[in-house]
């Protein structure tokens, strides 16, 4: 299923001045409200300088979202995060923070936006040999999908993900 463009825009924020970025801060917001799952270690705080120069520096992190058009103002209904790094032998990346928000669940957000994120781990950074997340057993919905997209269940393991590029 594809992302219906005429009703939800795909993107990457410009977060260069991320100190005023409004983007950012709706994201935290949309993260904080609805991703009771995601933050089992508290809700994410305002950035500070550290993070927001790690958060606009495009060689090592990529934010995506998803707007809903049809809202006034359009709001975010999809985020998630790709980050770039070195294990010992390849570059990986990694995702997390993936969150579509449950009213828009099933309309194929999450696919599209975890599609976009493989095409950028595979153009915008081309060391990366393999893409890693972590998913806990109770998000059913979300690792079904992260399987149909080509991720594996690392042996020994009941919730790291990865897809070799």
């Amino acid at each position: 299923m594809e992302i219906d463009t005429q009703r939800f825009r795909l993107y990457q924020p410009n977060l260069k001045s991320w100190e005023n970025s409004r983007d950012l801060n709706e994201i935290i917001r949309f993260l904080n409200e609805r991703g009771d799952d995601l933050l089992r270690h508290g809700p994410i705080p305002e950035p500070n300088e550290v993070h927001g120069n790690y958060l606009s520096d495009p060689t090592r992190t990529r934010v995506s979202l998803i707007r809903d058009l049809d809202a006034n103002p359009a709001c975010i209904v999809a985020v998630a995060m790709l980050k770039f790094s070195y294990d010992w032998r390849n570059g990986v990346g990694d995702v997390e923070c993936v969150l579509v928000d449950e009213a828009f669940r099933f309309l194929g957000l999450g696919r599209g936006l975890m599609e976009h994120l493989i095409a950028q781990a595979r153009e915008v950074f081309p060391k990366i040999h393999f893409v890693r997340l972590i998913s806990e057993p109770d998000r059913v919905d979300a690792r079904t999908l992260y399987l149909k997209l080509g991720f594996q269940l690392v042996e020994g393991s009941d919730r790291h993900f990865e897809l070799v590029l």
